[in-house]
């Protein structure tokens, strides 16, 4: 039987987006980018190696910007973010094996800073890590501010810290995906990108690489996801790379700077506003010599389809 992830990845293959390389190059290197993408594609199927985006060049033609954080203004914009997780400016919580404080949130050269450190902070000698989003519900001012939005496009741009046991992330989440419900219609998880965290894997199969998943059903027995595979990114501790998700009614598209990497309708798609989460995890493969570490954004927007 065949499970979402081995759909996904032959989906992948019927739809053939090696055809970007096949079209670009003449001759006997058309052919061997084809068997090289396609040995890139059965590798990805059979033993889960990421792959180089290839597919169709994102269209932002038929978006208008709506929304958006440059974070040049040096302090975090209450207006727009809160807490994930953290609730509250002197709040401390404890999220796999670091605490999630505000502190850890900061701003240098017009970009805003999550910093993973072992100091002794507000829980005592431990590793400190954060979170944040725009959810009203989590706002610090009221339920008022914040952001939230139904379909369109979403980008960051960003560089990841270095090291083992990080897992820097920008995904959408709303209060539906709690109901248990196993259709993501009323609600779900998008992971616009996450990284794997075990050395034995980020050092050798998924260095350099991202994936993609969609989560419905809340996160108790009802839950099920859809991992649409691993993909390369450009040196990504060293470069910004951005990472974009397309929604509509219809289906969930995935971007690795502007080249589409995957797509997926599984489980709905989800037809409710969805705020956004920018945070970076730890857990217990992370060592005390690579720290500090930084996940460093240079900017979130959202767009809408024109009308």
């Amino acid at each position: 039987m065949f499970n979402h992830r081995t759909v996904a990845v032959l989906l992948r293959l019927l739809h053939l987006p090696c055809s970007r390389l096949v079209t670009s190059v003449p001759g006997l290197k058309r052919i061997a980018a084809f068997f090289v993408a396609m040995f890139q594609l059965f590798g990805a199927l059979l033993f889960d190696w990421p792959t180089r985006p290839d597919g169709p060049d994102l269209d932002m033609s038929k978006f208008e910007l709506v929304w958006q954080d440059e974070f040049n203004d040096g302090a975090l914009d209450l207006n727009k973010w809160g807490g994930h997780y953290v609730y509250g400016i002197d709040d401390v919580q404890i999220r796999d094996t670091a605490y999630w404080q505000m502190d850890q949130v900061s701003f240098d050269d017009d970009n805003l800073i999550i910093t993973c450190e072992y100091k002794d902070g507000k829980a005592g000698l431990n590793y400190y890590s954060c979170g944040i989003d725009t959810s009203p519900l989590h706002n610090f001012i009221s339920k008022d501010n914040g952001y939230e939005q139904t379909y369109g496009y979403f980008e960051m741009r960003a560089k990841f810290p270095k090291g083992d046991g990080f897992n820097p992330a920008f995904w959408l989440l709303c209060e539906g995906m709690f109901e248990g419900n196993t259709s993501g219609v009323n609600g779900c998880e998008i992971d616009v990108f996450e990284t794997k965290t075990d050395p034995s894997d980020t050092s050798k199969r998924w260095k350099d690489s991202v994936y993609h998943t969609v989560h419905v059903g809340s996160y108790d027995e009802n839950h099920l996801q859809e991992v649409q595979g691993h993909f390369y990114t450009n040196n990504p501790t060293e470069e910004y790379n951005t990472y974009g998700l397309e929604w509509n009614k219809d289906e969930y598209i995935f971007y690795i700077n502007g080249v589409e990497s995957a797509r997926t309708s599984f489980a709905g798609p989800c037809q409710v506003p969805l705020y956004l989460i920018i945070s970076l995890g730890v857990d217990g493969h992370v060592k005390r010599e690579q720290l500090p570490a930084q996940f460093v954004v240079d900017y979130v927007r959202a767009y809408q389809y024109k009308q």
